[in-house]
């Protein structure tokens, strides 16, 4: 299977949306990040702002995520067969993310919070080496594919699906999306009630789940099925209003539910907001990931020197973007400025000089053949 060109430059797109996202949960943006620069303890117009962008980006651009990688899954595994597939998923995958919770993980976490207390290798015996702490970080993401790939891969194995369901079928109808939007928020709902959001194990957060599962599912079918090339134009309409429409629904559904009077918890449990934020996720990420794909198709079908070089370094972009943001943070901490000023300026910092570094990374002899 060749390079689908608009693919790719949905992944630079929303590696640079994960730069871009963590930086804004450094400066108030709702969510847990390494380094903050900011007390969000107190409710002020940057950090309202920065957490329904950080809201907004949670529902979709991970799901979305993992539908792009799984979408290239089987033709991988097709071409390569099990053994060469899982060889292949260690090397890409499982080698990354070993250097990121033992290098890059452990590293950024001493250098944001510990290297004035302790010296580095302190904090590797007392941290790291005792698994005290877990450095899994944004890597997380690293982990859940490694862990579909070794499914997948099984699965194919042992049933051998035949050409029978490789065949063309329709798109979804909007009514079945809509019934499946019901169906996941209400079993994230169910999740959330035991891991509410921000909890699990080995890094990874059971409270999203619901919806990354369904959108890695959804990215092999859509390979098999030739979904991409067979969506209904109607179809593609009516969920990019959807979408768009969920955004404003997001701050007036909390709202309405007393956030302004220091009422907010989304993350889990019996109650309205929980509930609320469970049901309109999937709504919200159904249409903007149908949005961008689309988007994507028409007028990011395109390449050039540049964009060959930002897709080739999205991949190391993602393992080293941590470390990036808390130095930038770090360095703009002592500067009187307003927390959206620095936000403004840290984030397109971030992004540039990720792809920079990244950029210089790949030129290092047999780091390709990983990243």
């Amino acid at each position: 299977m060749g390079r689908i060109v608009y693919l790719d430059n949905l992944r630079v797109f929303l590696t640079m949306l994960v730069v871009v996202f963590h930086t804004s949960i450094a400066y108030g943006g709702a969510g847990s990040w390494i380094l903050k620069d900011i007390d969000d303890s107190e409710l002020s117009v940057t950090v309202i702002l920065l957490s329904i962008f950080t809201g907004v980006c949670q529902a979709f651009f991970m799901s979305l995520f993992f539908f792009v990688s799984t979408y290239f899954m089987p033709a991988s595994y097709d071409k390569k067969g099990p053994l060469a597939f899982l060889k292949g998923r260690m090397v890409r995958i499982g080698i990354p993310l070993l250097f990121y919770y033992f290098i890059i993980g452990p590293i950024t976490s001493w250098i944001a919070h510990f290297y004035s207390n302790m010296t580095l290798s302190q904090f590797y015996i007392q941290k790291v080496f005792s698994f005290e702490q877990n450095f899994f970080g944004p890597a997380w993401f690293l982990e859940t594919l490694l862990y579909v790939s070794i499914f997948y891969a099984l699965f194919q194995f042992f049933t051998k699906p035949t050409k029978e369901n490789e065949k063309t079928r329709n798109f979804p109808k909007g009514k079945t999306l809509v019934l499946i939007a019901f169906i996941f928020g209400f079993i994230a709902f169910s999740v959330r009630l035991i891991y509410p959001t921000g909890t699990g194990i080995w890094g990874l957060q059971f409270g999203y789940f619901p919806l990354y599962l369904l959108l890695m599912w959804s990215g092999v079918a859509a390979y098999r099925h030739k979904w991409l090339e067979n969506m209904p134009v109607k179809l593609i309409k009516t969920w990019k209003i959807i979408g768009l429409v969920m955004i404003p629904v997001f701050p007036v559904g909390l709202i309405a539910t007393g956030a302004l009077s220091g009422k907010l918890n989304v993350s889990g449990g019996m109650n309205t907001q929980a509930l609320f934020y469970a049901l309109w996720e999937p709504f919200l990420c159904f249409g903007i990931c149908i949005g961008l794909i689309v988007y994507f198709q028409k007028r990011w079908n395109v390449t050039n020197d540049f964009i060959n070089r930002l897709r080739e370094s999205a991949y190391t972009v993602y393992l080293i973007h941590p470390p990036v943001i808390v130095g930038w943070t770090m360095a703009f901490r002592t500067l009187e400025l307003p927390s959206f000023v620095k936000f403004l300026i840290v984030a397109p910092l971030s992004v540039a000089t990720c792809f920079i570094i990244a950029f210089l990374i790949l030129r290092a002899p047999l780091v390709k053949r990983i990243l």
